[in-house]
């Protein structure tokens, strides 16, 4: 399915205005899997917490999947792991980082002191839901 197809359908189902074309080509240049909520917030021109509304409402209607990612303190991307399984959130996650001297060493932290950040990857193959719009 393409990011296109599911703002029309997910548009019926929250009141968001139509797309400007500038808004669908920006919203075409999305990497489907990566998805923030700041992306959506600003193509779509709302408020965070309606992108993140939006969002949580395609993962519950099937067209998104949630993760997460861990960054460094250099801001690194150093694990990703699906939101919705805990127990698939690594504890502590290794990666290698620059020294003052310029040499890389091996740094093992725990996930828990990492920058945590929530991003969407739009579902290859969405479950067959029906649609029904309300008044």
């Amino acid at each position: 399915m393409s990011l296109s197809k599911f703002w029309q359908t997910i548009s019926g189902l929250i009141p968001v205005r139509g797309l400007s074309e500038e808004e669908s080509l920006r919203l075409s240049s999305l990497n489907p899997k990566k998805i923030y909520i700041e992306n959506v917030r600003s193509i779509l021109g709302v408020s965070y917490g309606s992108a993140k509304r939006i969002c949580e409402t395609a993962v519950r209607q099937g067209f998104f999947q949630r993760y997460v990612e861990f960054k460094s303190p250099e801001g690194a991307v150093v694990a990703v792991a699906p939101a919705e399984k805990e127990g698939q959130i690594p504890k502590t996650v290794h990666y290698s980082a620059e020294t003052a001297d310029g040499f890389l060493e091996e740094v093992e932290a725990p996930t828990e002191s990492l920058t945590k950040t929530t991003f969407y990857r739009l579902n290859d193959r969405p479950s067959p839901i029906s649609f029904a719009r309300t008044a």
